[in-house]
Protein backbone atom coordinates (compact mmCIF):
# COMPACT_ATOMS: atom_id res chain seq x y z
CA UNK A 1 0.00 0.00 0.00
CA UNK A 2 1.09 3.45 -0.77
CA UNK A 3 0.66 6.70 1.14
CA UNK A 4 -0.21 8.46 -1.81
CA UNK A 5 -0.46 7.99 -5.36
CA UNK A 6 -0.74 10.95 -8.38
CA UNK A 7 -2.37 9.41 -11.24
CA UNK A 8 -2.34 9.86 -14.83
CA UNK A 9 0.07 13.16 -14.59
CA UNK A 10 2.37 14.60 -17.42
CA UNK A 11 5.75 13.94 -15.25
CA UNK A 12 8.83 15.43 -16.06
CA UNK A 13 11.69 12.37 -15.38
CA UNK A 14 15.01 12.22 -17.01
CA UNK A 15 14.65 15.50 -19.27
CA UNK A 16 11.02 14.36 -21.07
CA UNK A 17 7.57 14.37 -20.49
CA UNK A 18 5.98 11.09 -19.69
CA UNK A 19 2.38 9.82 -18.76
CA UNK A 20 2.72 7.84 -15.79
CA UNK A 21 1.71 7.13 -11.97
CA UNK A 22 3.64 8.22 -8.81
CA UNK A 23 3.50 5.99 -5.93
CA UNK A 24 4.66 7.65 -2.60
CA UNK A 25 5.24 6.01 0.84
CA UNK A 26 7.06 7.67 3.93
CA UNK A 27 7.78 10.28 2.04
CA UNK A 28 10.02 8.35 -0.96
CA UNK A 29 8.72 8.03 -4.44
CA UNK A 30 9.10 3.99 -4.30
CA UNK A 31 7.04 3.63 -7.90
CA UNK A 32 6.52 5.61 -11.44
CA UNK A 33 5.04 3.56 -14.38
CA UNK A 34 2.02 3.47 -16.12
CA UNK A 35 -1.31 1.44 -14.21
CA UNK A 36 -0.52 1.30 -10.32
CA UNK A 37 -3.54 -0.07 -9.28
CA UNK A 38 -2.52 -0.67 -5.61
CA UNK A 39 -4.68 0.78 -2.76
CA UNK A 40 -3.75 4.12 -1.47
CA UNK A 41 -4.44 5.76 1.88
CA UNK A 42 -4.64 9.04 -0.95
CA UNK A 43 -4.95 9.15 -4.38
CA UNK A 44 -5.00 12.40 -6.63
CA UNK A 45 -6.10 12.50 -9.80
CA UNK A 46 -3.62 14.88 -12.06
CA UNK A 47 -5.51 13.62 -15.57
CA UNK A 48 -3.67 15.73 -18.22
CA UNK A 49 -1.71 17.89 -15.43
CA UNK A 50 1.74 18.56 -15.67
CA UNK A 51 4.01 17.02 -12.61
CA UNK A 52 7.35 18.84 -12.03
CA UNK A 53 9.80 18.91 -8.98
CA UNK A 54 9.00 21.75 -6.00
CA UNK A 55 10.91 24.63 -6.11
CA UNK A 56 13.63 25.60 -3.82
CA UNK A 57 14.38 29.28 -3.04
CA UNK A 58 17.86 29.61 -1.89
CA UNK A 59 18.18 33.21 -0.52
CA UNK A 60 15.54 34.94 1.04
CA UNK A 61 14.74 36.66 4.74
CA UNK A 62 11.02 35.10 4.56
CA UNK A 63 10.17 37.58 7.56
CA UNK A 64 11.18 40.70 5.76
CA UNK A 65 7.42 40.41 3.84
CA UNK A 66 5.89 42.50 6.64
CA UNK A 67 8.26 45.42 5.05
CA UNK A 68 7.39 44.03 1.60
CA UNK A 69 7.00 47.73 -1.10
CA UNK A 70 8.75 50.19 1.44
CA UNK A 71 11.77 51.71 0.44
CA UNK A 72 10.87 51.54 -3.26
CA UNK A 73 13.36 52.69 -6.18
CA UNK A 74 16.48 53.08 -3.84
CA UNK A 75 19.73 51.26 -4.28
CA UNK A 76 20.89 48.77 -1.59
CA UNK A 77 22.94 50.97 1.03
CA UNK A 78 20.47 53.98 1.05
CA UNK A 79 17.55 50.97 1.21
CA UNK A 80 19.07 49.17 4.15
CA UNK A 81 20.85 52.26 5.79
CA UNK A 82 17.97 54.77 5.28
CA UNK A 83 15.00 52.25 5.83
CA UNK A 84 15.30 48.60 6.69
CA UNK A 85 17.80 48.67 9.15
CA UNK A 86 15.66 51.29 11.39
CA UNK A 87 12.44 49.49 10.72
CA UNK A 88 14.28 46.35 11.91
CA UNK A 89 15.21 48.22 14.72
CA UNK A 90 12.03 49.21 16.33
CA UNK A 91 9.74 45.99 15.28
CA UNK A 92 11.61 43.41 14.78
CA UNK A 93 10.69 40.59 17.62
CA UNK A 94 9.59 36.96 18.25
CA UNK A 95 6.17 37.98 17.08
CA UNK A 96 7.16 40.17 13.95
CA UNK A 97 9.51 36.88 12.44
CA UNK A 98 6.77 34.68 12.94
CA UNK A 99 3.87 36.39 11.55
CA UNK A 100 6.02 37.60 8.69
CA UNK A 101 7.47 34.08 8.02
CA UNK A 102 3.91 32.71 7.81
CA UNK A 103 2.97 35.16 5.32
CA UNK A 104 5.64 34.35 3.50
CA UNK A 105 5.58 30.35 3.79
CA UNK A 106 1.73 30.91 2.33
CA UNK A 107 2.97 32.98 -0.86
CA UNK A 108 5.81 29.94 -1.77
CA UNK A 109 3.55 27.31 -0.64
CA UNK A 110 0.79 29.48 -3.56
CA UNK A 111 3.85 29.36 -6.00
CA UNK A 112 5.19 26.03 -6.07
CA UNK A 113 8.06 26.80 -3.04
CA UNK A 114 8.58 23.44 -0.63
CA UNK A 115 12.06 24.75 0.45
CA UNK A 116 13.56 27.99 1.09
CA UNK A 117 17.15 28.97 2.47
CA UNK A 118 15.98 31.77 5.09
CA UNK A 119 18.36 34.66 6.82
CA UNK A 120 17.64 36.66 9.46
CA UNK A 121 16.92 37.28 13.00
CA UNK A 122 15.06 34.84 15.30
CA UNK A 123 14.95 31.76 13.33
CA UNK A 124 13.37 29.41 16.05
CA UNK A 125 10.32 31.03 15.64
CA UNK A 126 10.72 30.76 11.51
CA UNK A 127 11.39 27.27 12.45
CA UNK A 128 7.61 26.91 14.05
CA UNK A 129 6.52 28.84 11.19
CA UNK A 130 7.76 25.72 8.74
CA UNK A 131 6.86 23.13 10.93
CA UNK A 132 3.25 23.95 11.11
CA UNK A 133 3.09 24.85 7.40
CA UNK A 134 4.95 21.36 6.95
CA UNK A 135 7.27 22.49 4.29
CA UNK A 136 11.24 22.84 4.65
CA UNK A 137 13.88 25.00 5.35
CA UNK A 138 17.69 25.83 6.41
CA UNK A 139 17.21 28.19 9.10
CA UNK A 140 20.00 31.06 8.80
CA UNK A 141 20.90 32.50 12.05
CA UNK A 142 21.89 35.97 11.07
CA UNK A 143 25.69 37.17 12.15
CA UNK A 144 26.92 40.38 12.54
CA UNK A 145 29.47 42.74 14.20
CA UNK A 146 26.92 45.71 15.21
CA UNK A 147 24.31 45.33 17.66
CA UNK A 148 20.45 44.10 16.67
CA UNK A 149 18.04 42.57 18.57
CA UNK A 150 19.43 38.92 18.90
CA UNK A 151 22.78 40.01 20.12
CA UNK A 152 24.81 42.93 20.83
CA UNK A 153 28.64 41.54 20.08
CA UNK A 154 29.97 38.97 17.16
CA UNK A 155 30.71 36.76 20.22
CA UNK A 156 27.14 36.49 21.42
CA UNK A 157 25.91 35.88 17.85
CA UNK A 158 28.49 33.03 17.45
CA UNK A 159 26.93 31.80 20.91
CA UNK A 160 23.29 32.03 20.19
CA UNK A 161 23.63 30.63 16.74
CA UNK A 162 25.51 27.71 18.08
CA UNK A 163 22.58 27.46 20.62
CA UNK A 164 20.15 26.48 17.25
CA UNK A 165 22.40 24.29 15.61
CA UNK A 166 22.06 22.58 18.71
CA UNK A 167 17.93 22.58 19.23
CA UNK A 168 17.25 21.29 15.39
CA UNK A 169 20.62 19.53 13.70
CA UNK A 170 18.93 16.53 12.58
CA UNK A 171 15.59 17.50 12.20
CA UNK A 172 13.51 16.23 9.34
CA UNK A 173 12.26 19.72 8.10
CA UNK A 174 14.18 22.23 9.31
CA UNK A 175 18.35 22.20 8.59
CA UNK A 176 20.82 25.08 10.84
CA UNK A 177 22.66 26.92 9.03
CA UNK A 178 25.26 30.18 10.20
CA UNK A 179 24.72 33.21 7.95
CA UNK A 180 27.53 35.85 8.53
CA UNK A 181 25.88 38.55 6.79
CA UNK A 182 28.69 39.86 4.64
CA UNK A 183 32.20 40.86 4.61
CA UNK A 184 31.71 44.71 4.72
CA UNK A 185 29.52 43.61 7.63
CA UNK A 186 31.67 41.12 9.68
CA UNK A 187 35.48 41.48 10.57
CA UNK A 188 37.81 38.49 9.74
CA UNK A 189 37.59 37.60 13.20
CA UNK A 190 33.70 37.40 13.26
CA UNK A 191 33.90 35.32 10.04
CA UNK A 192 36.49 32.93 10.90
CA UNK A 193 34.77 32.30 13.85
CA UNK A 194 31.60 31.20 11.55
CA UNK A 195 33.83 29.23 9.85
CA UNK A 196 34.77 27.17 12.94
CA UNK A 197 31.11 26.65 14.02
CA UNK A 198 30.07 25.52 11.09
CA UNK A 199 33.30 22.54 10.81
CA UNK A 200 32.92 21.70 14.48
CA UNK A 201 28.52 20.83 13.31
CA UNK A 202 29.05 20.26 10.03
CA UNK A 203 26.69 22.78 8.71
CA UNK A 204 26.36 25.26 5.55
CA UNK A 205 27.34 28.89 5.55
CA UNK A 206 25.01 31.49 4.04
CA UNK A 207 26.43 34.76 2.89
CA UNK A 208 26.44 37.52 0.88
CA UNK A 209 28.76 38.08 -1.28
CA UNK A 210 30.19 40.86 -4.07
CA UNK A 211 26.07 41.88 -4.54
CA UNK A 212 27.31 45.39 -5.54
CA UNK A 213 29.98 47.56 -7.17
CA UNK A 214 30.25 49.55 -4.08
CA UNK A 215 30.83 46.30 -1.84
CA UNK A 216 33.68 45.89 -4.07
CA UNK A 217 35.17 48.89 -3.70
CA UNK A 218 34.27 49.33 -0.05
CA UNK A 219 35.93 46.14 1.08
CA UNK A 220 38.87 46.16 -1.16
CA UNK A 221 39.43 49.53 0.32
CA UNK A 222 39.42 48.21 3.71
CA UNK A 223 41.36 45.06 3.42
CA UNK A 224 42.93 45.54 -0.09
CA UNK A 225 41.27 42.52 -1.35
CA UNK A 226 37.93 41.69 -3.43
CA UNK A 227 34.73 40.09 -1.40
CA UNK A 228 35.79 36.98 -2.91
CA UNK A 229 39.59 37.43 -2.89
CA UNK A 230 39.32 38.20 0.82
CA UNK A 231 37.29 35.14 1.65
CA UNK A 232 39.70 32.62 0.50
CA UNK A 233 42.24 34.46 2.17
CA UNK A 234 40.98 34.01 5.33
CA UNK A 235 40.38 30.20 4.12
CA UNK A 236 36.60 30.19 4.07
CA UNK A 237 35.39 29.18 0.64
CA UNK A 238 34.30 25.02 0.38
CA UNK A 239 31.25 23.18 -1.04
CA UNK A 240 29.55 24.32 2.35
CA UNK A 241 29.12 28.00 1.35
CA UNK A 242 26.30 28.87 -0.02
CA UNK A 243 26.93 32.60 -1.57
CA UNK A 244 24.07 35.04 -2.80
CA UNK A 245 24.55 37.18 -5.51
CA UNK A 246 27.97 36.80 -6.45
CA UNK A 247 27.61 39.85 -9.55
CA UNK A 248 30.70 41.65 -9.35
CA UNK A 249 33.47 38.88 -10.30
CA UNK A 250 37.03 38.83 -12.32
CA UNK A 251 38.39 36.00 -14.11
CA UNK A 252 40.47 34.68 -11.27
CA UNK A 253 37.54 34.75 -8.93
CA UNK A 254 35.48 32.80 -11.18
CA UNK A 255 38.07 30.22 -11.01
CA UNK A 256 38.46 30.62 -7.37
CA UNK A 257 34.71 29.67 -6.92
CA UNK A 258 34.93 26.83 -9.11
CA UNK A 259 37.95 25.51 -7.56
CA UNK A 260 36.58 26.11 -4.24
CA UNK A 261 33.02 24.51 -5.16
CA UNK A 262 31.25 27.56 -3.76
CA UNK A 263 27.50 27.37 -4.34
CA UNK A 264 25.94 30.05 -6.29
CA UNK A 265 22.61 31.53 -5.88
CA UNK A 266 21.60 33.93 -8.22
CA UNK A 267 18.58 36.47 -7.21
CA UNK A 268 17.96 38.29 -10.54
CA UNK A 269 14.72 40.62 -9.50
CA UNK A 270 16.72 41.76 -6.18
CA UNK A 271 19.38 42.89 -8.36
CA UNK A 272 17.61 44.40 -11.07
CA UNK A 273 14.77 46.41 -8.53
CA UNK A 274 18.25 47.84 -6.61
CA UNK A 275 20.22 48.14 -9.32
CA UNK A 276 22.84 46.07 -8.39
CA UNK A 277 23.44 44.40 -11.67
CA UNK A 278 23.83 41.10 -13.95
CA UNK A 279 25.27 38.45 -12.31
CA UNK A 280 27.54 36.28 -15.02
CA UNK A 281 25.38 32.74 -14.49
CA UNK A 282 26.00 31.39 -18.24
CA UNK A 283 29.50 31.73 -17.62
CA UNK A 284 29.53 29.94 -13.88
CA UNK A 285 27.32 27.11 -15.40
CA UNK A 286 30.06 26.52 -18.42
CA UNK A 287 32.57 26.72 -15.42
CA UNK A 288 30.63 23.84 -13.22
CA UNK A 289 29.49 26.25 -10.93
CA UNK A 290 26.78 24.73 -9.21
CA UNK A 291 23.75 27.84 -9.40
CA UNK A 292 20.55 27.58 -7.31
CA UNK A 293 18.13 30.50 -7.40
CA UNK A 294 16.42 32.77 -5.24
CA UNK A 295 14.30 35.53 -5.01
CA UNK A 296 16.01 37.18 -2.11
CA UNK A 297 13.94 39.31 0.69
CA UNK A 298 10.38 39.75 -0.24
CA UNK A 299 10.99 43.44 0.58
CA UNK A 300 13.49 43.48 -2.23
CA UNK A 301 12.19 41.88 -4.88
CA UNK A 302 9.17 42.11 -4.00
CA UNK A 303 7.74 39.04 -4.27
CA UNK A 304 8.52 35.07 -3.53
CA UNK A 305 7.17 33.86 -6.77
CA UNK A 306 10.03 31.41 -7.82
CA UNK A 307 8.54 30.35 -11.51
CA UNK A 308 8.60 34.66 -11.80
CA UNK A 309 12.04 34.49 -10.75
CA UNK A 310 13.45 31.86 -13.01
CA UNK A 311 11.35 33.16 -15.93
CA UNK A 312 13.12 36.15 -15.37
CA UNK A 313 16.92 34.85 -14.91
CA UNK A 314 16.40 32.34 -18.41
CA UNK A 315 15.13 35.81 -20.39
CA UNK A 316 17.75 38.38 -19.28
CA UNK A 317 20.53 36.35 -19.83
CA UNK A 318 19.32 36.39 -23.57
CA UNK A 319 18.64 39.44 -24.03
CA UNK A 320 21.99 40.53 -21.86
CA UNK A 321 24.56 37.78 -23.60
CA UNK A 322 22.34 38.49 -27.00
CA UNK A 323 22.50 34.63 -26.82
CA UNK A 324 18.74 32.83 -26.99
CA UNK A 325 20.82 29.68 -25.63
CA UNK A 326 22.32 30.80 -22.85
CA UNK A 327 20.03 29.43 -20.28
CA UNK A 328 17.90 27.36 -21.52
CA UNK A 329 14.07 26.24 -20.35
CA UNK A 330 15.19 22.68 -18.84
CA UNK A 331 18.63 24.63 -17.50
CA UNK A 332 16.50 26.94 -15.41
CA UNK A 333 14.46 24.58 -14.08
CA UNK A 334 17.42 22.42 -13.03
CA UNK A 335 18.65 25.28 -11.14
CA UNK A 336 14.87 26.02 -9.49
CA UNK A 337 14.52 22.67 -8.18
CA UNK A 338 17.68 19.95 -8.53
CA UNK A 339 20.33 22.68 -7.45
CA UNK A 340 18.44 24.04 -4.57
CA UNK A 341 17.52 20.92 -2.76
CA UNK A 342 21.35 19.48 -3.46
CA UNK A 343 22.73 22.78 -2.10
CA UNK A 344 21.33 21.88 1.37
CA UNK A 345 21.92 18.14 1.14
CA UNK A 346 18.35 17.43 0.17
CA UNK A 347 17.69 14.08 -1.92
CA UNK A 348 14.73 15.82 -3.55
CA UNK A 349 14.25 18.04 -6.57
CA UNK A 350 14.09 15.40 -9.23
CA UNK A 351 11.28 13.22 -9.96
CA UNK A 352 12.54 9.37 -9.78
CA UNK A 353 12.48 6.59 -7.30
CA UNK A 354 14.12 6.76 -4.45
CA UNK A 355 14.15 10.65 -4.15
CA UNK A 356 11.87 12.25 -1.55
CA UNK A 357 8.60 13.53 -3.15
CA UNK A 358 8.68 17.42 -3.01
CA UNK A 359 6.08 17.71 -6.20
CA UNK A 360 4.03 20.04 -7.69
CA UNK A 361 0.91 19.33 -10.11
CA UNK A 362 0.56 21.94 -13.04
CA UNK A 363 -3.07 22.58 -14.03
CA UNK A 364 -2.91 23.59 -18.37
CA UNK A 365 -6.22 24.55 -18.81
CA UNK A 366 -5.96 28.46 -18.52
CA UNK A 367 -5.65 29.68 -22.30
CA UNK A 368 -1.71 31.01 -21.98
CA UNK A 369 -1.30 27.33 -22.12
CA UNK A 370 -2.89 26.15 -25.43
CA UNK A 371 -2.06 25.07 -27.61
CA UNK A 372 0.85 22.81 -25.69
CA UNK A 373 3.70 21.80 -27.54
CA UNK A 374 6.94 22.08 -25.48
CA UNK A 375 5.46 21.50 -21.99
CA UNK A 376 8.92 22.63 -20.04
CA UNK A 377 9.03 25.64 -22.16
CA UNK A 378 5.70 26.44 -21.80
CA UNK A 379 5.77 26.23 -17.99
CA UNK A 380 9.02 28.40 -17.68
CA UNK A 381 8.31 31.05 -20.40
CA UNK A 382 4.32 31.29 -19.95
CA UNK A 383 3.65 29.57 -16.89
CA UNK A 384 2.27 31.34 -13.99
CA UNK A 385 2.39 30.08 -10.02
CA UNK A 386 -2.04 30.57 -10.04
CA UNK A 387 -1.48 27.41 -12.69
CA UNK A 388 0.32 25.42 -9.71
CA UNK A 389 -2.50 23.71 -8.00
CA UNK A 390 -1.50 21.00 -6.24
CA UNK A 391 1.88 20.70 -3.32
CA UNK A 392 3.46 17.90 -1.91
CA UNK A 393 6.20 17.96 0.51
CA UNK A 394 7.97 15.18 1.35
CA UNK A 395 4.52 13.05 0.53
CA UNK A 396 2.41 15.56 2.26
CA UNK A 397 -0.33 17.50 0.32
CA UNK A 398 0.28 21.05 1.36
CA UNK A 399 -1.88 22.36 -0.69
CA UNK A 400 -4.71 20.94 -3.20
CA UNK A 401 -6.44 22.61 -6.02
CA UNK A 402 -4.72 25.90 -4.60
CA UNK A 403 -6.18 25.18 -0.82
CA UNK A 404 -4.12 25.56 1.10
CA UNK A 405 -4.21 22.50 4.37
CA UNK A 406 -1.77 23.07 6.56
CA UNK A 407 -2.68 26.99 7.50
CA UNK A 408 -5.22 29.29 8.15
CA UNK A 409 -4.67 31.74 5.15
CA UNK A 410 -7.34 34.02 6.52
CA UNK A 411 -6.06 34.70 9.92
CA UNK A 412 -2.41 34.83 8.75
CA UNK A 413 -3.57 38.12 6.42
CA UNK A 414 -5.55 39.62 9.36
CA UNK A 415 -2.20 39.25 10.84
CA UNK A 416 0.08 40.81 8.44
CA UNK A 417 -2.56 44.14 8.21
CA UNK A 418 -2.03 44.59 11.69
CA UNK A 419 1.59 44.70 12.09
CA UNK A 420 1.02 46.82 8.54
CA UNK A 421 -1.06 49.56 10.68
CA UNK A 422 1.82 49.49 13.19
CA UNK A 423 4.68 49.89 11.18
CA UNK A 424 2.71 52.71 9.19
CA UNK A 425 1.78 54.60 12.07
CA UNK A 426 5.62 54.64 12.99
CA UNK A 427 6.59 55.94 9.76
CA UNK A 428 4.13 58.75 9.75
CA UNK A 429 5.26 59.99 13.36
CA UNK A 430 9.17 59.47 11.93
CA UNK A 431 8.82 61.30 8.54
CA UNK A 432 10.30 58.39 7.12
CA UNK A 433 10.44 58.56 3.35
CA UNK A 434 9.74 62.66 3.52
Amino acid sequence: MFDLVVKGGLVYRNGKIEKADIGISEGIIREIREGINEDSKETIHANGKLVFPAFANVHTHVSMSLLRGIGSDLPLMDWLQKVIWPLEGEFVSPEFVKTGALLGILEMIKSGTTLFLDMYFFEDKVGEAVTEAGIRAGLGFGILDFPTKVARTPDEYIKRCEEMIVQFKGHSHLIPVISPHATYTCSPSTLRKSLELAEKYDVPIHIHLSETKSELERVKEEYGLTPIKHLENLGFLSERVIAAHVVWTDEEEREILKERKVNVVHCPESNLKLASGIAPIPDYIRRGIKVGIGTDGPASNDNLDILEEVSTMAKIHKGYSMDAKAIDARTALKISTENGFSMLGINAGIIDTGYEADIIIVNTDSPHFQPLYDPVAQFIYAGKSSDIETVICKGRVVMYKREIKTLDEEKIIREAKKWGEKIKNFMDKNLMLE
